[in-house]
């Protein structure tokens, strides 16, 4: 799966993006909060590593 466009949620208690499709904690996000681009947030560590990895 690997890069996908980045996203966030809208919800209040948001504190990173995603960009990563294996990214569990992105994916477990319901489509209803999805919203396109970072959001001025940080990279999720999930992401982040599966980045580094090549994943």
């Amino acid at each position: 799966m690997g890069s996908v466009a980045p996203f966030h949620s809208k919800l209040p208690s948001t504190d990173v993006y995603h960009n990563n499709g294996k990214c569990t904690v992105g994916n477990n996000i319901e489509t209803y909060n999805k919203v396109s681009g970072t959001g001025g947030l940080r990279l999720c560590q999930q992401c982040r590593d599966f980045n580094a990895q090549g994943k």
